[in-house]
């Protein structure tokens, strides 16, 4: 059983300054891209993605405001947005003029015109800038990488959409490993919340629940995007999840905010980073913590939280 999603890479020039500030630098991007993506792919006279007659045929719809028809799995009501940003790497970071930066979008909408319609939108930054002053930057490359961050298909480079018969793509395999694992890491390294917490201040989220999070994450992903929900024992590996016990950890709260241009209204998006050491039968479980690597867990995965890698103890 495979997960496939596109890690794309965007290269920026800044032609003058661009500011991000410490933690909104994802933020700041989702919103530049969501107003340029709305601007080529949306009708004028359309007022709320919801009513617009032209919904099964937007772009800005799909990836963006992707509604959904009636209740779905785990209680949604609209679909997970199919992509998560990775831009930590610019938090608090001025791009002095001159200089190139780059960031990620890990895209799980595998239709192939939908890397066509980000680099589009990224290609408008030009025209509006980036960052509170409205930096001037240019989109010099766009890129499928590998898991190691290596260019695996050039999209756009030198001006213009590069030719290509097939879109590479990524598979992550969700099967058991044969290795016996007894005890991993998670490192959470953007501020995470997962929805049932319901933890004391000063303690770790469970196994249990955060495989659970990134099991229904997953499975939803895949359904909506990819080739379908996970065909798994649900209720057999949750079982099997809540035998995994914490061993230790060192956790931080980060208090981050992030500011809605449509209801010009701030709201909090921080949780918890830092480390939880597992241990436990593991093997069967490994695959979705590296899924999670791509996928991130808990809320507010489109502006880069809940994003976590793990390492393999024993």
């Amino acid at each position: 059983m495979m997960f496939y999603l596109r890690p794309l890479q965007f290269e920026f020039l800044a032609k003058k300054s661009v500011y991000f500030p410490d933690g909104k630098a994802a933020n700041i991007i989702r919103s530049a891209l969501g107003s340029t993506l709305k601007q080529i792919s949306c009708v004028p006279e359309c007022t709320d993605v919801k009513t617009c007659p032209l919904l099964g045929d937007c772009v800005y719809a799909r990836l963006f405001e992707p509604t959904g028809y009636g209740p779905g799995p785990s209680g949604l009501i609209d679909r997970p947005r199919p992509f998560v940003i990775r831009a930590a790497n610019l938090d608090g970071y001025t791009v002095p003029p001159g200089c190139t930066f780059k960031l990620g979008i890990n895209l799980f909408d595998l239709h192939p015109h939908a890397p066509l319609h980000l680099i589009r939108a990224f290609a408008r930054l030009a025209e509006y800038g980036l960052g509170p002053g409205h930096g001037a930057v240019e989109l010099i490359r766009a890129s499928i990488v590998n898991e190691n961050g290596e260019c695996m298909q050039d999209l756009y480079c030198e001006g213009q959409i590069q030719k290509f018969e097939a879109l590479a793509r990524l598979g992550l395999t969700l099967d058991e490993i044969v290795q016996k694992v007894h005890s991993v890491r998670a490192e959470f390294l953007t501020p995470t919340e997962l929805k049932g917490e319901g933890a004391a201040a000063g303690s770790a989220p469970s196994f249990s629940l955060l495989f659970a999070r990134i099991r229904d994450r997953v499975s939803n992903l895949r359904l909506f995007y990819g080739e379908g929900p996970l065909e798994i024992d649900f209720a057999g590996l949750g079982s099997e999840a809540g035998k995994v016990e914490v061993r230790e950890f060192s956790l931080r709260h980060a208090a981050t905010q992030r500011f809605s241009m449509s209801k010009r209204q701030s709201h909090p998006i921080g949780g918890f980073m830092g480390s939880v050491t597992y241990a436990g039968e593991l093997s069967k479980f490994i695959p979705y913590l590296g899924a999670a690597r791509w996928t991130g867990v808990g809320k507010h995965t489109v502006w880069g939280n809940g994003e976590m890698i793990f390492k393999i103890l024993e």
